[in-house]
Formats: structure tokens, C-alpha cells, sequence
């Protein structure tokens, strides 16, 4: 059991570094692009003219290339390429959460192995030495504490990095208003 606790935390930790990568690095190309994607919209100007692919780069393509479609079709296309950025922002934050809740469950689950073969070895060899007892009460022990150890690092951390998703999401949110607004004054 402890290996499955150990891997469910080295993959979940893995999980929790990227995502944090990935946050800091979103949020600070949207607060670096986003007057030069509005100065470019206003000016009706192409919006993909370096390399990065940020969801606010995205958006405002999709806001720069309304074309002659109507105002309704036009925010319902800002709409769902805003919910497509959000959905990739909030991506691998439920595995992380499952993992954290996993893993006391995983450690319980260690705990009645170890609880079981403490009392298969009473039933065997009697109450007389209390070494072999003691090594299923160990095992018990130890899988509750590695579950509760690595699951409080990450509960800690789904909760970190829920609020720096939500920081985006609501500046990207902002952000997309802003585009549909730039963009619908700005029509020929």
C-alpha cells in the first residue's frame, strides 16, 4: 500500500509543479499582452504576430476576426473560445483533488492490512510474542501516517492553485468583456 500512496504523491506533486508553472506563466503574459492586444484590436490590426499561444492571445484573434457575422454570433463566439480557455485552465485541478482525498483512504486501507494480519498472527501463534503483533500494527500505522502526510501537502496546494486559476479565469474574463467591447465599437 505504501507504494501506491507514494506513487498517487510523486505523480499529484507533479501535477501541482506544472500547474503552478503553467499559472505563472499565463498570468504574466496576460498582464504583459493585454493593452498591446487591445491597442492592436482597436487599430483592427492582426492580433498572432509572435510565437506565444496564450488563451488571451486566442481570444483576441477570435475577437479581431469577427468579420460580418451579428452581434450575437459574435459574443457567442467570444463565449465559448472564453469557456474553451477556462477549461484548460482548470485542467488536471480535479485530479489533484481526487489524489488528495485518495490517499487517507489508501492509508485507512493500509491500516486494515496491517490490522488484519496483526490479528491473523494472534489467531496463529497466540498473544505470547508480542513481536510478531507488533509488526502489523506497524504496518497499520505507518500507511495512515504516509496517507495523511501526502495528502495535506496537496489538499493545500489544490486550494493554491484553485485561487490562482480563478485570478486568471477572472482576468481573462475582464479581458474577453474588454476585446467584445473594443471590438463591436470598432465595426465598419
Amino acid at each position: 500500500m505504501m507504494y501506491v500512496i507514494f506513487g498517487f504523491s510523486v505523480y499529484a506533486t507533479a501535477l501541482c509543479v506544472d500547474r503552478w508553472k503553467h499559472y505563472t506563466a499565463q498570468k504574466t503574459a496576460l498582464e504583459e499582452e493585454w493593452d498591446g492586444l487591445i491597442k492592436r484590436l482597436k487599430n483592427r490590426a492582426e492580433t498572432s504576430d509572435d510565437s506565444r499561444h496564450t488563451p488571451a492571445r486566442r481570444i483576441a484573434d477570435i475577437a479581431g476576426g469577427g468579420g460580418d457575422i451579428s452581434h450575437d454570433e459574435f459574443a457567442d463566439k467570444l463565449r465559448a473560445a472564453f469557456l474553451n480557455e477556462t477549461a484548460a485552465l482548470e485542467q488536471h485541478l480535479n485530479t489533484i483533488s481526487v489524489i488528495a482525498t485518495l490517499l487517507p483512504m489508501l492509508g485507512l486501507l493500509g491500516t486494515v492490512v496491517g490490522m488484519v494480519t496483526a490479528f491473523n498472527a494472534i489467531s496463529h501463534f497466540g498473544t505470547g510474542d508480542p513481536r510478531i503483533v507488533a509488526e502489523g500494527i506497524s504496518q497499520a500505522l505507518l500507511t495512515t501516517e504516509a496517507g495523511l502526510i501526502f495528502s495535506i501537502p496537496l489538499i493545500y496546494m489544490h486550494s493554491l492553485l484553485s485561487g490562482r486559476a480563478e485570478t486568471i479565469i477572472r482576468m481573462l474574463d475582464e479581458f474577453t468583456t474588454q476585446a467584445a467591447h473594443v471590438c463591436r465599437n470598432n465595426r465598419p
